[in-house]
C-alpha cells in the first residue's frame, strides 16, 4: 500500500512540474531569431557584380566570411544575413559578392576563386577581419565596413545605412 501511494504522488508531482513546465513559456524559443529564407543571390565574380552595380546604381557589398571555420561568420549568418529581413534590404540597394574562405577540404574553391578572393582581401581586407562587410561604390572606392555584432537584423540594417548615408 505505501509503494502504491509513494507512486501515485510521485505520479502527481510529475504531472504538476510538467503542467508548469509547458504553460511557461520556454526561453530558447522566446529568443530565437526570425525564420530564414533568404533570397538574396550572391555573386562570387568581383568583375560581374561590378557591371551589375554599375548598370543597376547600386553599390557592391563584399562579404568576407569564413564559413565553416569562423563562429562569428556562421553567427552572423544565422542571426542576420539569412534573414528576410536583410535579404530583402540587401537585395535592393546591394550587388552583395560573397567571399568565402573555407578551412575544410570538403569545402573548397577553385584555384581561380582562391586567387580571386585573396587579391580582394588584399585589397579590402588586409588584416584578415572575418566576418567583414565592405561597402563599395561604382568606382570600387571603399564607402565603410562592419563585422560582427549581436544585435537583431533591423538593428544590423540600420548600422549599414548608417554608413552609406541612408
Amino acid at each position: 500500500m505505501f509503494i502504491v501511494h509513494s507512486l501515485i504522488k510521485s505520479i502527481g508531482v510529475l504531472l504538476i512540474v510538467l503542467s508548469i513546465s509547458l504553460s511557461s513559456p520556454n526561453k530558447a524559443l522566446a529568443q530565437a531569431p526570425t525564420v530564414h529564407h533568404s533570397t538574396l543571390a550572391w555573386y562570387t565574380d568581383f568583375n560581374a557584380a561590378m557591371k551589375d552595380a554599375g548598370s543597376n546604381g547600386k553599390y557592391v557589398m563584399l562579404y568576407f566570411s569564413g564559413s565553416d571555420w569562423c563562429k562569428p561568420c556562421i553567427q552572423l549568418n544565422k542571426n542576420v544575413i539569412d534573414t528576410d529581413t536583410f535579404s530583402e534590404y540587401a537585395a535592393g540597394n546591394f550587388v552583395p559578392v560573397k567571399l568565402d574562405f573555407p578551412k575544410m577540404k570538403k569545402n573548397k574553391h577553385s584555384k581561380k576563386m582562391v586567387d580571386n578572393n585573396e587579391a580582394l582581401a588584399e585589397k579590402y581586407n588586409p588584416n584578415g577581419v572575418f566576418p567583414l562587410l565592405v561597402f563599395l561604390d561604382k568606382n570600387e572606392k571603399m564607402i565603410g565596413f562592419t563585422g560582427f555584432t549581436d544585435i537583431s537584423p533591423d538593428a544590423y540594417v540600420s548600422i549599414i545605412k548608417n554608413i552609406i548615408g541612408q
